[in-house]
């Protein structure tokens, strides 16, 4: 082996070793902008707990009482457990597609005033869910 094979050997661990510090790098800014994120959440709720609308209780709609006996989940609920269930029983029943979408029951899409027969937007799902309470 010549010395141009042996720091060829050298330069490609280094090069290695760097991609992985780099990786690490981009996992630790994500970690901490996660964390970050969370600890503002956690101020805002200590600071303003009031304000904490997806823990907060309120009634179901009438439309919705039967979606809620179905699903195991109390008349007067918050909007998390109403998020969660229908996220676990689409995951459930297969309804998610790639992309962000997921197909509706024709009673949730009924409780939501959305079509039923075609995949929606996670996010336009999530600006419905006020739509399962009065």
């Amino acid at each position: 082996m010549s010395d141009n094979d042996s720091f060829d050997d050298d330069l490609d661990c280094v090069s290695e070793s760097l991609q992985k510090i780099h990786e690490h790098m981009e996992d630790l800014s994500h970690c901490s902008k996660t964390l970050y994120s969370r600890a503002l959440r956690i101020q805002q709720l200590t600071d303003n707990p009031s304000l904490d609308l997806w823990a907060e209780s309120f009634k179901l709609d009438e439309r919705a009482h039967s979606w809620a006996k179905k699903h195991l989940v109390p008349r007067k609920c918050s909007l998390w457990q109403v998020h969660q269930t229908l996220l676990e029983s689409a995951k459930k029943e297969n309804r998610i597609f790639a992309g962000q979408q997921v197909k509706l029951t024709e009673e949730e899409a009924t409780i939501m005033d959305l079509a039923f027969d075609k995949p929606i937007s996670v996010w336009l799902l999530l600006g419905r869910l006020p739509r399962f309470f009065l």
